[in-house]
């Protein structure tokens, strides 16, 4: 029986496969003419579910910079530490920021 990460795995592999295929400039207009057609769109944007907090060892980022991740898409806790696979990366989870009542 698939489970929701095995749903997610076979569409993450779908879309890698096409942009691959646009990478290689094998995609053409003639096989995209049966995708749906989408009229009257505009840019959006959407929420997804993401972390917020102070980033360390970031290949990209100095420490101490506060980031909001990609789109979080799997959590695990082993050997005592919780990590979270988003779009990007891994990362290992330190503590949660204190909630403040508003």
């Amino acid at each position: 029986m698939p489970t929701r990460i095995t749903a997610e795995i076979r569409r993450l592999k779908k879309l890698l496969a096409d942009l691959e295929r646009l990478e290689s400039g094998t995609v053409t207009s003639p096989a995209l003419l049966a995708v749906p057609f989408l009229d009257q769109w505009v840019h959006s944007w959407r929420k997804v579910p993401c972390l917020e907090g102070v980033v360390e060892g970031h290949p990209s980022l100095p420490n101490g910079h506060g980031i909001v991740t990609s789109e979080v898409y799997a959590h695990l806790r082993a050997d005592d530490e919780y990590f979270v696979r988003t779009l990007s990366r891994w990362y290992r989870l330190g503590e949660p920021r204190p909630r403040t009542l508003s």
